[in-house]
């Protein structure tokens, strides 16, 4: 049966030419049709929101948008979920934490920036009658830990959506759980069957923010403190982490001697892969310690082909991926563990 009604598709695509231009009115005139049309916050962001900022990773991957682009069209995107969840406070206030739906921190764990998928989680439990707190982007171990002092939350939620900072989950789900507090984790860092997370030791995990409601539900009233890492490379990942700024610039220097290549003269005319690949080298390298401290070589796997890819559709030597692999592999010698890790994952990248 067809229909002239717009479809989330339609309204999706719609949401994004808002986007591309930055433009925060227009992103809002459309939410604003769809709470008028009579869809609820929740369905905004799964309909909406969530799948639109797919998109915007997808046309940054693509090289369709630039970095400014997407980093704009994120800022919107956290600017219209702050607009909905101010909207909904006026209309039903907070109420403090219950049994049924106790009070929970939500927060990204230190270093990450990716604070989108931590606010939708946070305006999902608000809508299931949760008392949430939430802490935003970049939050210090310490912080999060006086914080948990200071509320006495039911549960903690870190979100994490970059692979590199597995490392830092560990270190944020040990000291939460010295407290005795429960810590579920979420977000694109881990796979979908929760075996990092557990790896890493968090008391629960949730594939979507659809799921978080659930799992704190099952959570025990308290917990006692992380059991120590003792698989291989644990140890390793966290030396891979400390330094790996300067390995991502010796990986660099590696990459360019192979693909004989010199530095050019001026940094504006560098090609655009070159730049790409200085600023994503750290979280590359990074993800190396993070599949050393999940235990999980897919890991890094998954960040050298989508590195790859990254390159490829900005103009990169055809041999760019094979020279990176290779590279990684020189600076990372010494390593044991982490060069095992390394030729596991070498046939998948080009």
């Amino acid at each position: 049966m067809s229909s002239d009604r717009p479809t989330w598709d339609d309204e999706v695509e719609a949401y994004l030419e808002a986007l591309g231009r930055g433009d925060r009115a227009a992103a809002l005139a459309r939410v604003d049709g769809l709470e008028h049309a009579g869809q609820d916050v929740l369905a905004i962001i799964r309909g909406l929101l969530a799948p639109a900022q797919l998109r915007v990773g997808e046309l940054w991957l693509s090289d369709e948008w630039s970095v400014a682009q997407e980093h704009a069209a994120t800022a919107v995107s956290e600017s219209v979920i702050a607009s909905l969840a101010l909207a909904r406070a006026k209309e039903v206030p907070a109420i403090p934490g219950t049994a049924s739906a106790p009070s929970v921190v939500v927060s990204c764990v230190e270093h990450e920036w990716h604070a989108l998928p931590a606010l939708m989680v946070a305006e999902h439990l608000r809508a299931d009658g949760f008392s949430v707190s939430y802490l935003g982007a970049n939050a210090s171990s310490s912080a999060l830990v006086r914080h948990v002092h200071e509320t006495g939350p039911a549960a903690v939620l870190l979100s994490c959506s970059l692979s590199a900072f597995l490392p830092v989950v560990r270190r944020q789900v040990e000291a939460v759980r010295e407290t005795g507090t429960p810590v579920v984790v979420g977000g694109s860092a881990f796979d979908p069957e929760g075996r990092r997370a557990r790896v890493l030791g968090a008391t629960g995990f949730a594939a979507t923010a659809e799921d978080v409601a659930d799992v704190l539900r099952t959570l025990p009233a308290g917990v006692p403190p992380a059991a120590p890492l003792q698989h291989p490379g644990a140890e390793e990942g966290y030396v891979v982490f400390g330094t790996r700024e300067d390995l991502a610039d010796e990986v660099e220097r590696l990459v360019a001697e192979d693909l004989g290549l010199g530095r050019e003269a001026e940094a504006d005319r560098e090609p655009e892969w070159r730049v790409v690949l200085h600023d994503q080298l750290p979280h590359v390298v990074g993800s190396l310690a993070g599949a050393l401290v999940a235990d999980d070589p897919q890991v890094v796997r998954q960040a050298l082909t989508w590195a790859a890819r990254v390159l490829e559709h900005r103009g990169a030597p055809d041999r760019a991926g094979l020279a990176l692999r290779a590279a990684l592999g020189v600076a990372l010698r010494d390593l044991p563990t982490a060069s095992a890790v390394l030729e596991l994952v070498a046939p998948l990248t080009r």
